[in-house]
């Protein structure tokens, strides 16, 4: 099957990464994978590349440009994929223009997460249900008819495109996300070794979304609660310099560590015995499959699938987004246990049951061939 993924670019992101995993999955099983960058390449093309897998850039400038929809017609009709697969919003409308004016059997759209109205700053955090960008939301409603199936990555995350960006329940399915866990699961953490030593732990970009200023304000409470505990944020991004200006503003910067993009992230989350996540949204995030990988428990907000992987008491404590208090409470909770190693290797055993990327590739191949794609 010659299967062209389409994305935005191959920058590194949790989307990205599945992306990539994906084609790998495909090539492995004697496929014909591509994928298609509407923008720019990105710091994932070269690996991606080197395992053999093409790449393929339409070098979109910012705004609209509808005459980029010949472009992509032309390499399609050169490729003649079975299969058109895109992912999110940006580049979808261009996916279904030149999709079908090249006639490609199956399209196929993929949503990671719910585009709507957030801010994280230091003042507070707040999200909404109103879409970011009502015109790019009218316009992907307007392609729906033209898509053969939207496919969610949580049953969280369906339910909200039903309820509030109308997508028909009908066209929908659900192929919960999944990662390459090997590595992690070849460099367990010990969770709860070097008492009184606590040890949190976040990795993903610095932007709004990830809302990191919630995450610190709950470490300042903790910090007085808690006094060996530590916060290493691993990532980068626009936000870093107001973030590191922000833990001095609540003096914890003695206690936080900002690590910038991790070359090892498997290293990196076997140094921690506590994993958090404080998005405002997510769709079902990579990086808590792989901080699960590696026997960590999780402190999270019930953003988007997070309830679908970690389950509270069991594996993980809870809060809402946007919540520094109730992060702050479920952050304490989880410091006080003695069964860290004991809450982590419940979650390790259920991503490694779950959660692996080859389980959603078979998914995506059935749901390709029952579409008509040929094998």
């Amino acid at each position: 099957m010659r299967i062209v993924q389409f994305v935005n670019n191959l920058d590194m992101g949790g989307l990205e990464r599945f992306v990539l995993d994906l084609a790998q999955c495909q090539l492995a099983d004697g496929h014909t994978p591509a994928i298609y960058c509407l923008t720019h390449p990105g710091r994932l093309a070269e690996e991606a590349e080197s395992s053999g897998i093409r790449v393929h850039s339409f070098q979109k400038p910012s705004g609209p440009h509808p005459e980029k929809v010949w472009s992509i017609t032309r390499q399609l009709r050169i490729d003649r994929p079975d299969v058109l697969h895109s992912h999110n919003h940006l580049v979808h409308h261009y996916a279904v223009a030149s999709g079908r004016l090249a006639g490609v059997p199956v399209l196929v759209n993929t949503r990671h997460g719910s585009e709507r109205v957030m801010a994280s700053s230091p003042s507070g955090s707040f999200v909404s249900n109103i879409p970011v960008d009502k015109r790019s939301d009218l316009i992907y409603r307007a392609t729906l008819p033209f898509v053969d199936c939207v496919v969610l990555i949580s049953e969280a995350t369906r339910r909200f495109y039903v309820q509030h960006r109308g997508v028909p329940a009908s066209k929908t399915r659900v192929i919960l996300n999944g990662a390459h866990l090997e590595r992690f699961l070849a460099s367990p953490a010990s969770p709860g070794g070097s008492p009184p030593s606590v040890r949190f732990g976040t990795a993903a970009r610095l932007v709004p979304v990830k809302d990191h200023y919630t995450l610190l304000r709950a470490f300042a409470t903790v910090s007085k609660e808690v006094p060996h505990a530590e916060l290493a944020i691993a990532g980068d991004g626009p936000l870093r310099k107001e973030l590191e200006a922000f833990t001095k503003e609540l003096n914890i910067s003695d206690r936080v560590t900002f690590t910038g993009a991790l070359p090892d992230t498997p290293g990196f989350l076997s140094e921690l015995d506590i994993f958090v996540l404080s998005s405002l949204s997510e769709g079902l995030p990579i990086s808590l499959l792989e901080a699960m990988a590696a026997g960590l428990p999780v402190v999270s907000t019930r953003a988007g699938g997070v309830e679908e992987v970690a389950v509270e008491g069991k594996t993980a404590f809870l809060a809402e987004p946007a919540d520094a208090e109730g992060l702050a409470q479920a952050m304490t909770k989880m410091a006080m246990r003695s069964d860290l190693a004991e809450m982590g290797a419940v979650g390790r055993e259920m991503v490694k049951n779950r959660f692996r990327i080859e389980q959603s590739w078979a998914e995506y191949y059935k749901l390709f061939l029952s579409l008509g794609a040929k094998p």
